[in-house]
């Protein structure tokens, strides 16, 4: 019995949100290859925001914050 070979599939068009979404994921492996730490890379993020004012604060990782509290 023979098998059927199917044909090769053209690769799928990516959208924009996942082009995005993959050149974050290369630059965060980068980053981390490099010995460069989250933290560092979210305080040198902070300082180059250009704000009136104070630097805003981010949190010591990217899940802090009000983000996921319940509204009352």
């Amino acid at each position: 019995m023979n098998k059927v070979k199917k044909p090769a599939q053209a690769p799928k068009k990516q959208s924009a949100t996942d082009k995005m979404i993959e050149e974050c994921v290369k630059r965060a492996q980068a980053r981390k290859r490099s010995g460069q730490t989250d933290s560092e890379w979210r305080q040198q993020y902070a300082q180059s925001l250009k704000v009136e004012g104070e630097t805003p604060q981010l949190s010591q990782t990217p899940f802090d914050g009000a983000a996921t509290k319940k509204k009352l």
